[in-house]
C-alpha cells in the first residue's frame, strides 16, 4: 500500500510535467516530492520517462496494475472528502473558469492540446475532472466517462486585422468559404480534435498542420495575428487570443464548455458543486455575449 502523499508525488509530477509545480501545488519543497517520487516509482519498479513536452510511466503490466488498483483506492479517498481533487481545463478555461481554483480542488497548467492526454488522466485516476471545451468531449451515453454541459456557443473564423480578407470584406465583397479556404488554416495532429477536424475539413479548412501538443500562443493565435493565417476562436477563447478579426461566415459547428469525469464521480455531490460553481462562473459571460447560452444543470 503506497501512502497518499508519495502517490500524490508520483501522480502530480506526472500531470504536472515539474517538480516545481508539483511542489507548489502539494505546499511540499520540491526535494521532498523528489524524494517520495523515487520510493513510488521503485515500490512499483516503474521508470519516469520524458518523451518530448510529456511524462510517461514504463514498467510490466503486473506492476502497472498494481498502480492502477492504489489509484482507485487514493481517488475514492478524494472524493470523500480527504483530499483536494484535481481539475485540467483548456489555455481559455483554466484562466476564466479556473482562478482562483474552485474550493477543495488543485488546478493543472491548462495548456492541453486535443482531447486525448485529459481523457488518459481520467482514465487513469491521475485527475478527477476535465473542463472541456466542445463538441469534442465524451457522447452521452459514454460507458466509461460522464459529461455535465455547462454552456454551448458558436465557433468563429478569425484572422489577423490586416489580413486580405479583411480588406476585402472593407470594400465590400462578399465572401464564400472558397475564398476563406484559398489562404493557410490552422490544423492540430489528427486525432486531437476529430470532431472540429471532420467539420472544417469539409469547409476546406485546417489545411496547414501545427505540430503542438501543449499550446502556445505564438503558434496558435500568434500565427493568425502575424501571418495569412485562418483560426478558430469562440467568445471565450478570444478572450485570451489577442487582436483578431472575426469573419462574416458561421462555421458549421457548436462549442461549448462541459465537465468530465469518470461516470462512477459524475453524480456524487461534489462533482455536482462543482459544477454548480462553474456554471455561475459562467454567467457573467452569458450576460455579456448573448451567443454564449448556458445549459440547465441536471437536478
Amino acid at each position: 500500500m503506497l501512502s497518499p502523499d508519495k502517490l500524490a508525488a508520483l501522480d502530480l509530477s506526472l500531470w504536472l510535467r515539474s517538480g516545481d509545480e508539483a511542489a507548489q501545488r502539494l505546499a511540499i519543497s520540491q526535494p521532498t516530492v523528489s524524494r517520495r517520487l523515487r520510493q513510488s516509482l521503485e515500490l512499483f519498479e516503474l521508470k519516469l520517462l520524458k518523451l518530448e513536452q510529456e511524462r510517461e510511466l514504463r514498467g510490466s503490466p503486473t506492476k502497472l496494475q498494481l498502480l492502477a488498483m492504489e489509484r482507485h483506492v487514493h481517488q475514492t479517498s478524494r472524493w470523500l472528502d480527504q483530499g483536494a481533487l484535481r481539475i485540467e481545463g483548456t489555455y481559455w478555461s483554466g484562466p476564466l473558469l479556473l482562478q482562483p481554483e474552485p474550493p477543495g480542488w488543485l488546478g493543472g497548467r491548462h495548456d492541453i492540446v486535443g482531447i486525448q492526454r485529459p481523457l488518459q488522466w481520467l482514465q487513469d485516476r491521475v485527475i478527477d475532472a476535465w473542463l472541456a471545451g466542445g463538441p469534442d468531449w465524451p457522447q452521452d451515453d459514454d460507458p466509461e466517462f460522464s459529461v455535465i454541459r455547462l454552456c454551448t456557443m458558436p465557433v468563429h473564423a478569425v484572422v489577423a486585422p490586416e489580413h486580405p480578407l479583411v480588406a476585402a470584406l472593407a470594400q465590400g465583397q462578399t465572401l464564400d468559404w472558397d475564398d476563406v479556404a484559398a489562404f493557410p488554416s490552422l490544423a492540430l495532429p489528427p486525432g486531437s480534435y476529430p470532431r472540429v477536424e471532420a467539420s472544417l475539413r469539409r469547409l476546406g479548412l485546417w489545411s496547414s498542420p501545427k505540430r503542438m501538443n501543449r499550446y502556445r500562443r505564438d503558434r496558435w493565435e500568434g500565427k493568425s495575428e502575424q501571418e495569412l493565417m485562418v483560426g478558430y476562436a469562440t467568445v471565450l477563447s478570444e478572450q485570451v487570443a489577442g487582436q483578431l478579426v472575426r469573419l462574416p461566415l458561421r462555421l458549421p459547428l457548436a462549442s461549448g464548455e462541459a465537465l468530465v469525469l469518470r461516470r462512477d464521480w459524475g453524480e456524487h455531490p461534489r462533482a455536482l458543486a462543482l459544477a454548480a460553481e462553474l456554471h455561475q462562473r459562467l454567467q457573467p459571460w452569458a450576460a455579456r455575449h448573448p451567443e454564449l447560452q448556458l445549459t440547465p444543470l441536471p437536478l
